[in-house]
């Protein structure tokens, strides 16, 4: 049995690690400014003096280039509690606190990286929907960190045995 755990543990540890450096590089470049292309941005005139509203705000959420913003205060303009923005090339970290500037087009708010966000500080996360908010290699690396400490261990221990000799 033993010799099958170690068995699937190899393989396991293998491609898990692999995602997890992946994911581990992704942040990294996350945290040292690197940020996506912009989009087209249909925001109108996105001058920081235009903005409909500017918030300090944390991300709670991503579905695709829609954002749930937990607004902690209002600084210009009305906007809810808890607001659902378009980002144009805006990626934003969940451990992270905002000051946003909103711009009204279309019938909605849309944030746009013509006016980037300004970092306030470090924020403790809303909850774990707001990891939504990382790329899809930083969400998979996170996934594949329990698999590859559990594979590791497996091969850890089984190495620190000794070679038993088996009785005839």
């Amino acid at each position: 049995m033993r010799r099958l755990l170690v068995a699937v543990a190899w393989p396991l540890a293998l491609v898990s690690g692999t995602v997890v450096v992946v994911g581990l590089l992704t942040v990294l470049l996350l945290a040292v400014g690197m940020e996506p292309g912009e989009g087209d941005c249909r925001c109108g005139d996105t001058a920081d003096r235009r903005a409909t509203s500017v918030v300090q705000a944390r991300v709670a959420s991503r579905h695709g280039d829609d954002l749930l913003l937990d607004v902690d205060r209002v600084e210009r303009g009305a906007v809810r509690d808890r607001v659902v923005v378009r980002s144009f090339g805006v990626q934003l970290r969940p451990w992270r606190r905002y000051r946003l500037w909103l711009f009204a087009a279309r019938g909605r708010l849309n944030v746009s990286a013509a006016v980037g966000p300004e970092t306030l500080g470090l924020a403790v996360p809303t909850g774990l929907r707001a990891f939504a908010a990382l790329p899809w290699t930083a969400r998979l690396g996170a996934v594949a960190l329990p698999l590859f400490v559990a594979s590791a261990t497996v091969l850890t221990a089984d190495r620190g045995r000794a070679p038993s000799r088996e009785r005839r």
